[in-house]
């Protein structure tokens, strides 16, 4: 006779074989994607799915699909760009917008001090002082450069901070002391020192 512990072990086995594959932690929780847009805050799309506002992470559920990303925002061209699941997954992918009238054949990307600043001065000609800070920051993240901080001169000014106003535009005429609209740019300091209304400067 066979011991009855022998055919347990048995049907135990059998059971095993049976029973399905454990799911692997990526299909429980993939990795994830982490975007960031330059202006913050615009609508990205994930293969035609919105998925929300920036920053935001998305989940890389095949590494060897491509994935493609496209952002939007009033005011710039939509911004799209393709990544591999297997760089995307436990990635960041940074995308930068091109402010409308920018010109798209133009470089601009995070490593581009001058061509952010001249995005900026753009988006504070347009009034858009928070987007134009924003770019503003970042070309200072690269380099320092007299017109990075004459955009955030203005973009401040136009936010009604004067202490950083006046700070910026300081800078700005240390930076480059014979720049060719140094007197508005004094009037500005004065004006943002002395608590009065003028007219918006451009850069």
């Amino acid at each position: 006779m066979t011991p009855r512990h022998g055919s347990a072990s048995l049907l135990g086995l059998a059971v095993l074989a049976c029973a399905p594959k454990a799911p692997s932690w990526s299909e429980v929780r993939p990795p994830e994607a982490y975007v960031e847009t330059l202006p913050p805050g615009a609508l990205v799309q994930v293969n035609g799915e919105e998925v929300g506002r920036a920053p935001l992470t998305f989940p890389v559920r095949d590494p060897d699909a491509t994935y493609r990303v496209r952002a939007h925002s009033s005011g710039f061209e939509v911004a799209e760009v393709e990544v591999p699941g297997a760089k995307a997954a436990n990635g960041r992918l940074d995308i930068v917008l091109r402010p409308t009238g920018f010109g798209s054949q133009r470089r601009l990307d995070l490593g581009d001090a001058a061509g952010l600043a001249q995005a900026g001065a753009l988006l504070a000609k347009a009034g858009h002082a928070t987007e134009a800070l924003a770019f503003a920051k970042a070309s200072l993240a690269v380099a320092e450069t007299a017109l990075a901080h004459r955009v955030a001169g203005e973009a401040y000014r136009q936010l009604g901070d004067r202490s950083r106003a006046v700070q910026e535009f300081s800078v700005y005429i240390t930076l480059q002391p014979d720049a060719p609209d140094r007197a508005a740019v004094e009037k500005a300091i004065e004006a943002a020192r002395g608590d009065i209304t003028i007219p918006g400067l451009r850069p």
